[in-house]
């Protein structure tokens, strides 16, 4: 007899998993890397699962149901990616894995109407009616879409400060938080993998000097118009509805963004920098099997 129900939210640098155990009603959290289908294999992902859940207190083989949120779950074949790896870790459980843009909504929307939106790692948006999502425009990565992420942010910064588009003090702030040569951030960016993790990590630079540096927070607010232009202003009706957002970039930058919001006559009804507490108890407040 199953024991456990697990709830998981993985973007593309981190997951969140949280283990219910049904019989005595309590939760422990589990964390592992991010994973996305279009950059790991289920066996990648299977390995990676491995040593956060042997550190866990349960039996996976008492996991009854998985419900797996995940950037890149968009397609059937994306999804089978991860659904392998999940039967290889918990074989007896029922697997249920959705898109991030349905936790999003969840998180944030709950049954209401809205644009479920994700700034993150990468970015991506949604309408969201009667519990399901009726409009997407896919967000086609790092490389042709995800406005306003990490990603992006990271590359903007990546491009000022290889071509010394920095000032000398920020240059050295550069050089001293991340300790690369510009020869090492071009190799780990066409050489190795998960490129957009990696760029999507120099946009902790903008934290505690967008508000001081007028060049940084142009290029921040530059990168929320094209979001906004890109995924919220082409929908019919987008001002009718209350906006969602999840993810870091979107909750450490509320203040640039309901701003950008604002310039489009919109009001951002809640910012959430990790979704999985509501997901959770979405799940157990609906019963969702």
């Amino acid at each position: 007899m199953s024991k456990y129900k697990i709830i998981a939210d993985s973007g593309s640098t981190k997951t969140d998993w949280v283990v219910v155990n049904e019989e005595k009603n309590t939760r422990q959290t589990v964390k592992s890397i991010g994973f996305n289908p279009y950059f790991h294999t289920s066996e990648f992902i299977y390995n990676e699962m491995r040593k956060p859940f042997s550190e866990a207190e349960i039996d996976r083989y008492e996991v009854g149901t998985v419900h797996f949120y995940g950037a890149g779950c968009s397609s059937v074949d994306k999804v089978q990616i991860v659904k392998k790896a999940l039967l290889m870790h918990f074989p007896s459980a029922a697997i249920h894995i959705d898109h991030d843009l349905i936790a999003a909504a969840r998180a944030t929307l709950g049954d209401d109407h809205g644009i479920a939106c994700i700034l993150g790692t990468g970015s991506n948006s949604c309408v969201w009616k009667n519990g399901q999502v009726v409009e997407n425009i896919p967000s086609h990565g790092y490389i042709f879409g995800d406005e306003g992420s990490g990603s992006h942010l990271g590359i903007n910064l990546v491009k000022l400060y290889l071509k010394d588009g920095l000032s000398p003090e920020l240059t050295q702030e550069f050089e001293e938080e991340f300790k690369l040569t510009k020869t090492q951030i071009i190799n780990k960016t066409y050489r190795e993998s998960d490129p957009n993790v990696f760029l999507a990590n120099f946009a902790s630079f903008y934290g505690g000097r967008v508000e001081k540096c007028e060049m940084l927070r142009e290029t921040m607010i530059k990168e929320f118009n094209e979001f906004f232009k890109e995924r919220v202003a082409c929908y019919a009706d987008y001002k009718s509805y209350d906006l969602g957002f999840v993810g870091s970039i979107a909750f450490h930058n509320q203040e640039i963004l309901s701003e950008v919001a604002a310039s489009y006559g919109l009001t951002i009804k809640s910012i959430s920098k990790c979704p999985i507490d509501a997901l959770v108890d979405y799940h157990i407040n609906q019963l969702v099997k």
